[in-house]
């Protein structure tokens, strides 16, 4: 950003506080469907006037626009692994976890044989810091079925997959998930992806969900695809 020297992380203190404040963030104007920053006095973006996808979404919260250093963040965790940036990540979701009073966190899955094929997976690993260092309460109730990459696909076979692409786990696995919580299944649950672009991924996701008895499914993203 300002290409200053910095230490661990490829993003200074000062950009961090001026760029990533959570209170500049959380005063936009957003969106009441999808949650993107709204350029205009209406209080829906065209997309959500002309095609809305979220009809299971309860609310949804993205973070960040996918523009200029946003952008090259993104591209540099995802793509380059510059795994040092999870923790920046994992602090923004915190702090914004926190504003907005999320308690329970359930992850976007990755595609089967990601983590064993890659060493890693971006939100798994972003679940890892929220669960142990900053003790917040994550439950891997999902799974993928699709090992086609969602950013391989055009817009229109995105939507086309949702309620195909995502099922709940195992009777067993959820209920280990709660014992490891000591939880009971909630009534509300936060999604954690990390760019939502279509807003597919998310909708299949809290369909899944809503089918084992969650009444409340909102999403918080790091980043949105205008």
């Amino acid at each position: 950003m300002c290409d200053s020297r910095t230490l661990f992380l490829p993003v200074c203190e000062n950009c961090k506080a001026t760029f990533f404040s959570m209170d500049g963030i959380l005063k936009k104007d957003r969106c009441f469907n999808c949650g993107k920053e709204l350029l205009s006095t209406e209080n829906d973006c065209m997309n959500c006037r002309s095609n809305e996808v979220f009809k299971n979404v309860n609310k949804s919260l993205p973070l960040l626009s996918y523009k200029l250093w946003n952008k090259e963040l993104l591209v540099k965790w995802k793509i380059f692994s510059v795994r040092s940036l999870t923790l920046f990540f994992a602090e923004l979701v915190y702090n914004a976890c926190k504003k907005v009073d999320i308690k329970i966190i359930v992850p976007v899955p990755p595609r089967p044989g990601k983590i064993k094929k890659e060493g890693w997976d971006q939100i798994d690993e972003l679940c890892c810091y929220l669960q142990y260092k900053y003790k917040m309460n994550v439950l891997k109730l999902l799974k993928r079925n699709s090992l086609q990459e969602q950013k391989k696909l055009s817009r229109d076979e995105r939507l086309n997959i949702i309620g195909k692409s995502y099922s709940i786990e195992s009777s067993e696995k959820i209920k280990k998930e709660l014992r490891k919580n000591d939880s009971i299944l909630p009534n509300s649950v936060c999604l954690l992806d990390d760019v939502i672009t279509t807003g597919s991924t998310v909708e299949s996701c809290s369909i899944e969900l809503k089918k084992i008895g969650i009444k409340e499914v909102n999403v918080l993203s790091l980043f949105y695809v205008d």
